[in-house]
């Protein structure tokens, strides 16, 4: 074979090798485009979805007290204020009206901002007023005004035991013994601990048949305080009275609860106390100091010997 067939040979192969490249590579940029298109098709719908919309909660306009409403308050007389509530969120009870309700009174305290449940409202004013209830056959309640001084600093609040005293201006005198107080400033609401009390401006007290009508007789007399006593203080005054004159140090007897004195002794000293006199009353099983004879009583005789009362 001439080296000229040889050589042509070799330039055919080379020309198809090349051919077969080219091809191989348009193939190849085909197949890259149609992915590259595909690619931008699912771009392009991604962007087109539409976002799924969520329909709002249905709201409905409840009225809630805006403070603390106490028992026996009528609804009324009660400030309220809007507060939008979603439906399926609405207690079970509460009262989104309250049209129906507008004399019914509180029978329990309603807590602010807050629904109100039907439980905590009566039609039937009298089995509300707990004051009313808490009045004992017999007894009695009435109102008194008082301040910071007559109500011991707001602390003869409810629920406290007081005494009732008249202060006249030559003498101060125990009008009534041992009343409860029922309710201060119309709170029967009892003082916690720790809390500082407020000074309230009127007190209702639990009073019996005979201390109300004593303690509006000493009214117009003159002002009106409380003694207020310990929760284990159960005692009786020994002397209800007390006088400007005896504040003086002049003639001071002593008179037991009841305003009886059983006994009165007189006891004179000897040696160094020769010429002092020291006396003594009986009040109930207690001997106490007085300053005077007792009413009733006279002396038997001389020296350290027991006075007796006198006889009609």
């Amino acid at each position: 074979m001439s080296v000229r067939t040889v050589a042509k040979k070799r330039r055919y192969r080379n020309q198809g090798r090349g051919m077969l490249n080219m091809l191989l590579l348009c193939t190849t940029t085909i197949v890259v485009a149609l992915l590259l298109t595909r690619k931008e098709q699912h771009t392009v719908q991604a962007t087109e979805i539409k976002p799924t919309i969520v329909a709002e909660f249905d709201t409905v306009s409840v009225s809630v007290p805006t403070v603390l409403i106490p028992t026996g308050t009528k609804v009324k007389a009660i400030k309220f204020h809007q507060i939008l509530y979603p439906k399926h969120q609405i207690p079970q009870g509460a009262l989104i009206s309250l049209e129906d309700y507008m004399e019914a009174v509180t029978i329990a305290p309603l807590p602010a901002n807050l629904p109100i449940f039907t439980e905590n409202l009566t039609l039937n004013a009298s089995s509300s007023n707990q004051v009313v209830e808490s009045i004992p056959h017999g007894m009695r309640a009435m109102t008194l005004q008082v301040d910071a001084t007559s109500a011991v600093e707001g602390w003869a609040g409810s629920g406290s035991i007081v005494d009732v005293l008249l202060i006249e201006k030559d003498k101060t005198a125990v009008v009534a013994e041992k009343v409860r107080i029922l309710s201060a400033e119309r709170s029967m609401q009892q003082l916690s601990d720790g809390e500082s009390p407020t000074v309230p401006r009127t007190v209702t007290i639990l009073v019996t048949q005979e201390q109300c009508l004593s303690i509006n007789t000493a009214i117009p007399l003159g002002r009106i305080a409380f003694a207020l006593r310990g929760t284990a203080d159960d005692e009786r005054w020994l002397d209800t009275s007390f006088s400007s004159e005896e504040l003086k140090g002049k003639s001071r007897v002593v008179r037991n609860s009841d305003n009886v004195i059983n006994g009165y002794v007189s006891i004179k000293g000897e040696g160094e106390q020769a010429g002092k006199e020291k006396k003594f009353a009986l009040a109930g099983n207690k001997w106490v100091p007085t300053e005077g004879v007792p009413d009733g009583f006279f002396v038997t005789g001389k020296g350290n010997e027991t006075n007796r009362p006198k006889t009609p």
